[in-house]
């Protein structure tokens, strides 16, 4: 029987654990939603196993060369393997008994790298296997122990996997027993415990992987719920009262935000404009976004009040969003008096383009944001309106948007867009503003922000007939 006829049955069994590591890898980083990574790590495992099964191999040494014939690379895959391995029980146990799991996988990283680094400043590779023998025991000891007693949620697949670890376990603690001479026979059931434990950890790599992918899906799904029915709560199919132009632009930086905004007309006197941000992100800040689109339709009567929105908001809201909080500005723009009112709960005050004399300025500031404070009562400001005037509100998102170097959008050259944009209309400006921060971000359209942005903007035009909210008066872009 030749060298190659003997050998075959080593290569076969390394070359298919190296294969079921790869496809684990390669599963897992396509699954980039993932944040289970039992997967991987026990593609990894597999992988340097295989790789170390192949390099023991004669044959092998022959076909590949280097860095099979590298005499170190056989210890670097040997102190290299126990770190997927333990991270992998980690992900599966948790912290284990006294962050035990935890710190066996940091000191299996201190331990490789210094392992590696001695050996390579030693006359030959692992030259101190008494030392690598000890140190595995004693994990072996902490994982058999964390196994065993950890509390944990009972399903069949993980009383059966305790088995196979306990007997996995069981076969590496005789072995490096028997490499301490402290067992007297030399028989070594290496291979024979790694098969089995192979067996274990793709069961419980698999069921986790999976598992999660259906929770995640589910969560998609309820996700996908929640951004319609945010969506639906925005306003659409609005007619402005005559002399206004609205556009509004609303980009949120998940799937669901904490930006909100609502727009009710109040039929012969003017418009009521709510515009909010909600601190956090996600489905928390949508729902209280939600709770906001509420509270603001049962101020329908007091439109034309905003200070007294605002405290009834605040009010409504006590009680009802925890540790959260909102900031919001309301304004009450009266087109047959010629004037804004206005009131603010911490949010950016507005700025106000005068087109007849060309300048920008802010609304005034004041107010404390909605949620955390009760009894607030908040006070209205007043500004007249001309023809041409122009409104512009917005949530922080616009301002703290970041460049690829870092550093925000701001004030400054959002005033500035708005001064070299000033002929556009409401529409125009709104979209031209957008594509500009996404250029200015570096990124695409659809990450160009790092917060939820709302973008409002109202125009004071003497046309009499009102079309749709968010079309074009003057001409298109």
């Amino acid at each position: 029987m030749t060298t190659l006829e003997m050998d075959f049955g080593g290569i076969a069994a390394g070359l298919f654990l190296s294969s079921v590591g790869l496809i684990s890898i390669v599963i897992s980083l396509f699954r980039p939603r993932s944040k289970d990574f039992s997967l991987l790590n026990f593609g990894l495992f597999c992988s340097l196993n295989g790789i170390r099964w192949l390099v023991e191999i004669p044959t092998m040494k022959t076909l590949v060369g280097f860095p099979f014939t590298f005499p170190y690379f056989h210890g670097l895959l040997t102190y290299a393997l126990v770190i997927p391995f333990s991270a992998f029980l980690v992900g599966i146990f948790g912290r284990g008994l006294y962050d035990s799991m935890l710190w066996v996988f940091r000191s299996t990283i201190v331990y490789a790298v210094a392992a590696i680094a001695s050996d390579l400043y030693s006359p030959e590779p692992l030259s101190d296997v008494s030392i690598t023998s000890t140190v595995i025991v004693l994990w072996c000891l902490v994982w058999i122990v964390n196994i065993l007693f950890i509390k944990r949620q009972r399903h069949i697949e993980l009383r059966v996997l305790r088995i196979v670890f306990l007997t996995t376990l069981a076969y590496t603690a005789i072995d490096n027993l028997i490499n301490l001479r402290v067992l007297p026979w030399g028989v070594n059931f290496e291979h024979a415990g790694f098969l089995v434990l192979c067996i274990g950890l793709g069961y419980v790599a698999a069921h986790h992987f999976f598992s999660t992918e259906r929770k995640l899906l589910a969560i998609e799904q309820e996700i996908e719920i929640a951004r319609r029915i945010q969506h639906s709560n925005l306003p659409g199919n609005l007619r402005s009262p005559s002399g206004l132009d609205v556009a509004a632009r609303y980009v949120p930086m998940s799937t669901v935000a904490g930006d909100f905004y609502d727009i009710r007309i109040k039929e012969q006197s003017g418009v009521g404009i709510l515009i909010a941000d909600v601190s956090g992100h996600g489905v928390g800040a949508a729902l209280i976004g939600s709770m906001l689109k509420v509270a603001f339709a049962s101020q329908a009567e007091c439109l034309a009040n905003p200070a007294r929105v605002l405290t009834e908001i605040n009010r409504i809201l006590q009680g009802k969003i925890e540790e959260s909080f909102v900031t919001a500005c309301s304004l009450f723009i009266d087109i047959a008096n010629g004037r804004v009112l206005y009131a603010n709960a911490g949010h950016p005050p507005p700025l106000l383009w005068r087109s007849s004399k060309k300048e920008l300025s802010r609304f005034p500031l004041g107010g404390t944001i909605l949620g955390p404070f009760p009894e607030l009562v908040y006070e209205n400001a007043t500004l007249d309106l001309e023809e041409d005037d122009r409104i512009i509100l917005y949530t922080d998102g616009i301002i703290e948007t970041r460049s690829r170097t870092g550093e925000f959008f701001g004030d400054d050259r959002l005033e500035a867009f708005i001064k070299g944009h000033s002929s556009d209309s409401a529409d125009c400006i709104a979209d031209k503003f957008i594509e500009h921060l996404s250029r200015w971000s570096g990124r695409s359209q659809e990450r160009a922000l790092d917060d939820d942005l709302t973008l409002i903007v109202v125009d004071v035009v003497a046309e009499p007939d009102a079309p749709e909210l968010g079309t074009t008066r003057k001409n298109a872009c």
